[in-house]
């Protein structure tokens, strides 16, 4: 029994780990493709989108308004008691009054009315008004893509950091451990003291944790991405690009620094909230005009004495007309709506100067990291190479007798840092590259 148990639950497990292999998939991303994915499935994007759609499903409906209205309507009616009318006695004999029934038992009317505008201008201005709004919303689709570009990159390039981080670590581990072998031996044999073992032993230990950490860090980083780019988070994601030839080809592109308003996503839509609100200062204004409808309607009458005979005979009415309207007096709610339309005009006017101040403070403020960022990536490279000079002197005065273990432990800790901080700054260059990037609207 028991021996059938352990069958069953290997197979149950083998079973298990077949359905989750073939559920998660693993997906390799250069940074383009991780870009582009993302613009693609990112959900908040997709609802960008369906406002988009949303808004010109709203031209439509506006449009309708402007367009032929047809209803059609039908009744039946059963006079359960047939009003009486009491007149005056026109034949001169009998009582003074005459009680009179007028209608019949049953009744019925069949409608058709049309009705068409041919003149509104709240109407026209209205129609204007909601084709600009779609173009605001596909330019909030636009600057969330860009959004989404710059953190899809952050996050790629962040990534990108931590697996270098954790490769320099597993190096700096494999170096370590044939160090401490060494100097494991050179303590046994008496050319060495028990505190280099012990010194290397704790440094090894430290780097251990290091990694490990930097391992969890990086498979946090992997989640956000895979978040940032819409892709299932139970997916596996593959990076290909290294930050070295990114870096490279980085170097090629020229950045401008010619500051123009109108690259900015965000200028672009307040130029369009500005046609808006002058849209509705003209339809308030609109709103004194008169409005023209053309009208026609046609119904069919029946009248019986029984249900089945009711239809037997119609009599059919038809009716074609216009109709005006012209406001007179609303007591001054249009003028109110006009004033409130100057104000919001003028709003987005000061909003427009200040995002200009805005915009030259982000290029200035972006310019200057990028900068500092170019400078200190450079110096950075020029300290590693200094670094592993230094550690590949000190290595082999080691090796030859000459230096102390605590020396190698410290030039070996100063090359790590070294490499870190190059790994970090190549990092920061990215983002700073990104933001200038972003700040100069050459993100599109």
């Amino acid at each position: 029994m028991r021996i059938q148990s352990i069958v069953f639950l290997t197979v149950f497990n083998l079973f298990l780990a077949r359905s989750e292999a073939q559920q998660a998939q693993t997906q390799s991303f250069s940074l383009r493709e991780a870009i582009d994915f993302a613009k693609k499935y990112n959900y908040s994007l997709q609802n960008n989108k369906l406002e988009v759609a949303s808004s010109q499903k709203k031209v439509n409906e506006i449009l309708a308004s402007g367009l032929p209205q047809i209803n059609a309507s039908g009744n039946i009616i059963s006079n359960v008691q047939i009003p009486v009318q009491v007149i005056p006695n026109f034949t001169g004999q009998g009582p003074e009054f005459l009680e009179l029934k007028f209608g019949r038992p049953f009744t019925s009317n069949v409608t058709i009315s049309a009705n068409q505008l041919l003149f509104d201008g709240t109407f026209i201005l209205g129609v204007k008004a909601s084709k600009e709004f779609v173009n605001l919303a596909q330019l909030n689709v636009s600057r969330n893509e860009i959004e989404t570009e710059v953190n899809v990159s952050k996050a790629y390039y962040l990534v990108l950091l931590l697996e270098a981080n954790e490769k320099m670590m597993q190096k700096n581990i494999e170096s370590l451990q044939k160090t401490k072998s060494d100097i494991t031996q050179f303590y046994k044999n008496g050319f060495s003291e028990k505190i280099d073992v012990d010194r290397l032993t704790l440094q090894l230990s430290n780097l251990t944790l290091q990694k490990e950490k930097i391992h969890d860090q990086k498979e946090v980083s992997k989640m956000i991405l895979k978040l940032q780019m819409g892709m299932s988070v139970a997916d596996s994601i593959v990076l290909t690009d290294v930050l070295e030839k990114l870096y490279d080809a980085s170097k090629i592109s020229a950045i401008e620094d010619k500051v123009n308003y109108l690259n900015r996503i965000e200028y672009k839509m307040l130029q369009q909230q500005l046609s808006l609100n002058n849209l509705d200062k003209k339809r308030y204004t609109a709103g004194y005009f008169p409005s023209l409808f053309a009208f026609a309607n046609h119904q069919q009458n029946a009248f019986g004495d029984e249900l089945g005979g009711l239809y037997n005979k119609l009599y059919p009415g038809t009716s074609i007309g216009l109709s005006a309207t012209l406001p007179i007096f609303d007591g001054l709610r249009k003028n109110a709506q006009t004033q409130q339309a100057k104000i919001g005009i003028t709003k987005t006017e000061n909003d427009i100067k200040n995002f200009e101040n805005v915009i030259n403070q982000q290029v200035y403020q972006a310019k200057a990291n990028f900068l500092r960022s170019s400078q200190q990536l450079e110096i950075q490279r020029e300290n590693l190479k200094l670094a592993q000079d230094i550690y590949d002197r000190m290595n082999l005065k080691y090796k030859n007798g000459v230096g102390s273990s605590l020396e190698l432990t410290t030039v070996q800790t100063d090359l790590e840092n070294s490499r870190t901080n190059l790994l970090t700054t190549i990092y920061e260059y990215f983002s700073a590259e990104m933001e200038l990037k972003k700040a100069l609207g050459l993100i599109k």
